[in-house]
């Protein structure tokens, strides 16, 4: 792992941009160049920002390098529900698509959190919006079935599969299209089945713990085993900030999180302060792909400016962007069970603590009950640590020290 200037290896970038090299070996015949970013949500401010200029002018710094990949990944965090979500929080316009597919985005993730906000009819107009615009759904489809089949994106004699699928635990009820729920079990027999059909193989996971720069050590676990079963690369979201990148000896690369590519992170019914600027920072990854797998994997730092338009992050704050993607990538390598723990007290309870106090002082029982209902003795106890933290004022309204 390694930082270079970024003009060297990418024709169109800035002077003062620089690159970080998670992995680089030679090619083996045919190569497939992908670029891969995390949440995409065009709502709030961002959808703001594009009717005041245009959805094109927010990605027009760094939409020449997703248009000079042969393959571009987004997840689509919020749905395009239109009329299903009447424009409201967490909903954008379905012609919006457009400008992700004009952006160079080829691939769009819908199975996440945010799938089911306006249920089916929301999952249904944004698998329309996405097809419309030329884009292939992932996670997503008419059914469940169909949300958990294999697709293909072949390019340049390379057979190259697709797998998604979102931890929610919603309940996805009545008829109309579905999104591929996590299950563990489910997702590596799908590995199994689908090695034998593809060259290379990437697993997109919406999973994880909101603000923290490490993921859980149970989804760390899981995709690894997801690697060993035959995942060449697996591109993970949900986090809202970069987490932690890991390259095993066999050459299999795994993102726990790519960041808030473009996305309002103060929309929602609490402002969550937590790791503010992180939050708006994140980066294009860029994959050359051949008949073995990953052959070169690398990252450009991006982040999200005050008039919500995706810029290049040059001078300090690239460089302190790499800076910390490679040190909370080296400290995953070791036992880091105690620093997730505390940032898990610090950084994750107080939002959610927030969230759960907003809707119970306005009488949403319902939405209380459905939180309450997933709490685990793991929550309890961490729910201790952060009220003994808040005691001894070692934690202030951020979560932070």
């Amino acid at each position: 792992m390694h930082i270079v200037q970024a003009s060297d290896l990418f024709a169109g970038t800035p002077m003062g941009l620089k690159s970080l090299v998670l992995l680089e070996r030679p090619t083996a015949g045919p190569v497939v160049r992908l670029a891969a970013v995390g949440d995409v949500g065009l709502s709030g401010r961002i959808r703001q920002a594009a009717e005041r200029s245009s959805y094109a002018a927010l990605f027009s710094e760094v939409a020449p390098v997703l248009q000079s990949a042969d393959l571009a990944f987004v997840n689509i965090e919020f749905p395009l529900a239109g009329a299903a979500g009447g424009n409201g929080m967490f909903c954008g316009d379905p012609a919006s698509a457009h400008a992700l597919r004009d952006a160079g985005f080829v691939l769009a993730q819908l199975a996440n959190n945010h799938g089911w906000d306006f249920g089916a009819a929301g999952l249904d107009s944004t698998l329309k919006a996405v097809r419309d615009a030329g884009m292939v759904p992932l996670g997503a489809g008419a059914d469940s079935d169909d949300a958990r089949r294999l697709v293909r994106t072949d390019r340049n004699g390379l057979r190259i599969g697709w797998l998604a699928a979102g931890r929610t635990l919603v309940d996805q009820d009545g008829p109309g299209p579905r999104y591929w729920e996590y299950d563990e079990d489910q997702i590596l027999r799908a590995i199994e089945k689908a090695r034998g059909e593809v060259d290379v193989l990437v697993l997109g996971l919406h999973v994880g713990l909101m603000y923290l720069d490490y993921p859980d050590p149970r989804f760390k676990r899981f995709a690894q085993q997801a690697m060993s079963a035959g995942a060449d690369l697996v591109l993970m979201h949900h986090a809202h900030l970069l987490q932690s990148t890991q390259v095993t000896p066999e050459g299999r690369v795994c993102l726990y999180c790519m960041g808030n590519f473009l996305l309002d992170w103060r929309e929602g019914n609490v402002e969550v302060r937590t790791m503010a600027r992180e939050q708006a920072e994140a980066g294009v990854f860029l994959f050359d792909l051949d008949r073995r797998g990953v052959a070169t994997a690398r990252m450009l730092p991006t982040f999200i400016d005050e008039d919500g338009c995706v810029r290049w992050a040059t001078g300090p704050r690239g460089d302190r962007i790499l800076e910390r993607l490679v040190r909370i990538s080296r400290d995953i390598e070791s036992d880091y069970q105690a620093a997730f723990g505390r940032q898990r007290v610090l950084r994750n309870a107080w939002p959610v603590a927030q969230v759960l106090a907003f809707h119970a002082a306005r009488g949403h029982w319902r939405i209380v009950l459905d939180m309450l209902r997933r709490v685990r003795p793991e929550h309890a106890a961490m729910l201790w640590r952060f009220v003994s933290s808040r005691a001894k004022g070692l934690v202030g309204l951020t979560g932070e020290r």
